[in-house]
């Protein structure tokens, strides 16, 4: 019983210690919230989304082409020739064209990783690990 009230101090001292490294006696800051009316455009002033930028047309593999339908996102899984990728790009031309462009590397990547393909079968694993050494 003589020491209850030593406990008590105690505890009541962690508590207080916590409490402040917890940063939960001081307070914060809250920035004041500002709304902004939205104007309403009239008719006259809208207009229809422009067509996507060029850009190429599929997310993985070696089967590449370009266009203005390009997916704005893309899963993260691999596919055979998804390393060579990196080699290619499409291009936009003055006349609104879209056109694959590679660097040289592309083709000897690609085949690298055809042969890789070939070799591993159904194994993605050891197709990308292969695919690695293109």
């Amino acid at each position: 019983m003589k020491y209850d009230i030593l406990i008590l101090c105690a505890c009541s001292l962690v508590l207080a210690a916590c409490l402040l490294a917890a940063g939960c006696t001081s307070p914060k800051a809250v920035p004041p919230v500002t709304t902004v009316p939205t104007p309403v455009p009239s008719p006259a002033t809208v207009t229809t989304p422009a067509l996507s930028a060029c850009g190429l047309t599929s997310c993985h593999g070696l089967d590449l082409a370009c266009g203005t339908n390009a997916p704005q996102v893309c899963t993260m899984e691999y596919a055979p020739g998804d390393k060579c990728r990196q080699y290619a790009q499409c291009s936009s031309g003055s006349d609104g064209s879209c056109t694959l462009v590679t660097s040289p590397q592309f083709n000897s990547c690609k085949t690298c990783a055809q042969k890789c393909e070939l070799r591993a079968g159904a194994d993605n694993l050891a197709a990308a690990s292969c695919e690695e050494q293109c």
